[in-house]
């Protein structure tokens, strides 16, 4: 009976020694033909490393998330970018292989409030979000009154 109380404890310490020092409430992973991304929730712990050309954030949870949604994407002959992402200032949209296409971006709040709107008529078009608090917004594009693409914005200080 003591052996087993030696062994039960002695067990019980390597776990407790070796857990987590933090408790996660959700976490998992995401893979696509171009990699895979493990994410955590609960837990914030990263580090920034960032120069001229950008940021990156590595670690436990990221401080946000970038995400576009597509949409019949191989039925146009243009692509579309927003950048930077997080911004601080005014998000850049950029079309390749502008055609004088009909575009409109609508700039929404995350309760779909339309915040601004405006035709597309150049291949960069900047959309200015300086009087906008720091949150989460979203741009969508539209192609003769069809969604096109959607991107999740963070704006910062």
């Amino acid at each position: 009976m003591k052996k087993q109380l030696i062994t039960i404890s002695c067990i019980l310490s390597g776990i407790v020694s070796y857990g987590q020092t933090s408790v996660n409430t959700a976490g998992g992973e995401v893979k696509n033909t171009s990699g895979s991304v493990s994410y955590s929730i609960g837990q914030v712990a990263y580090t920034s490393v960032s120069n001229s050309n950008g940021s990156v954030s590595q670690g436990v949870q990221q401080a946000y998330q970038i995400s576009t949604l597509n949409l019949e994407e191989k039925a146009f002959n243009f692509s579309l970018s927003a950048y930077p992402n997080p911004t601080q200032d005014n998000l850049n949209l950029r079309v390749g292989n502008y055609r004088q296409e009909q575009l409109v971006y609508r700039l929404l709040d995350l309760g779909g409030k339309l915040l601004s709107e405006a035709k597309i008529q150049t291949q960069e078009t900047v959309i200015e979000m300086q009087q906008l608090p720091n949150a989460t917004y979203f741009v969508e594009v539209h192609h003769e009154g069809k969604k096109v693409q959607s991107f999740k914005i963070i704006k910062n200080q």
